[in-house]
């Protein structure tokens, strides 16, 4: 099986590290401190993920060459705000690997999305994006689970897809790389308003209508912004299981 290095040890990044692990890859994985080194390396745990056991052939390191060097695929897994200072560190150690994106969000500043800002940091990287209706809690204890993978590279769609299937995950692909960072990412801000309004006690009418009408928001935005319209098509099919009709 591979070796996969992944860059960052947050609940994401350690629950795919632990799939990964499961299903035969050997995976080294970067993280910014050396306590949580220390801990997914002695204590084989994750403090985000109460009760999950990391296995052996997953190892902890703080230096970027170390986690790269003898690696076939690259997860970048680290919070969006940080994607292009942190690709800018280990960049030089790349070459002709896959980066995998697994982060959602846009960048604060630029509000690019993180396949642009790691296209402008190296405009020759083969360049995935890893998406889907996932939980790292659910992942990490090998719930069954399908993902996408995005690229125009047909290379990365593959190794992709051949490295992460198993009986547990099911890997689709797609060539809009663009709509599926979008809707990744925009549900985010659905989710967090859905939070809120759970947080504050309101009911399931207020939680249903917050909900489709935002699917809708998220699905005429990507429309708008030429994005596939296929892949837009479970928000109105959500839509319209609820009675909202457009």
């Amino acid at each position: 099986m591979k070796n996969i290095a992944v860059i960052g040890s947050g609940s994401w990044g350690v629950a795919l590290s632990v799939y990964l692990a499961n299903i035969g890859c050997n995976v080294k994985v970067w993280s910014f401190e050396e306590e949580e080194k220390d801990i997914i390396n002695n204590e084989k745990r994750c403090k985000f993920l109460k009760d999950a056991v990391i296995p052996d052939n997953v190892k902890c390191y703080t230096n970027f060459k170390d986690v790269i060097e003898d690696s076939e695929i690259i997860l970048h897994v680290t919070p969006s705000k940080f994607t292009r200072e942190i690709f800018k560190q280990y960049k030089e150690y790349v070459g002709n690997r896959p980066i995998i994106i697994c982060s959602k969000g846009f960048e604060k500043d630029s509000l690019k999305t993180l396949d642009e800002v790691i296209l402008e940091e190296k405009p020759d990287a083969k360049v995935g994006v890893l998406s889907g209706p996932s939980h790292a809690e659910e992942v990490v204890f090998l719930i069954p689970t399908v993902l996408v993978i995005a690229s125009h590279n047909e290379e990365v769609l593959k190794v992709v897809q051949d490295t992460f299937m198993s009986e547990n995950m099911r890997i689709y692909t797609s060539d809009d790389v663009k709509g599926v960072e979008l809707g990744g990412a925009l549900k985010n801000i659905i989710a967090f308003c859905a939070g809120v309004a759970a947080g504050i006690g309101l009911g399931d009418n207020s939680f249903a209508a917050l909900v489709t009408r935002g699917l809708g928001e998220i699905s005429r935005l990507g429309i708008k912004l030429r994005r596939k319209k296929r892949n837009f098509l479970w928000f109105k099919w959500f839509r319209r299981f609820n009675g909202y009709l457009s």
